[in-house]
């Protein structure tokens, strides 16, 4: 099972950097898909007019997805 969260994608060059001091999964909005996986998380992406879709694909049974996407929103959701 699969989730999906949309956010508005200002500046693809500071999220990417933003994202990468996080630590997380290394996503990189400057490409328009991807897919990135850290800690057993794997998440995809793609990018359409100045919006950025984050799916999780796959996560440990023991991470919540209100975690993911908990840090999902504190990388993406500021800018």
């Amino acid at each position: 099972m699969s989730q999906a969260k949309t956010y508005l994608l200002t500046d693809p060059a500071a999220i990417a950097a933003k994202v990468k001091a996080a630590g997380g999964p290394a996503l990189d909005p400057t490409q328009a898909t991807g897919q990135a996986s850290a800690d057993g998380v794997t998440l995809s992406w793609s990018t359409s007019q100045g919006q950025i879709l984050i799916t999780i694909i796959r996560k440990p049974w023991m991470i919540a997805y209100s975690a993911i996407w908990s840090h999902v929103d504190a990388v993406l959701a500021s800018h």
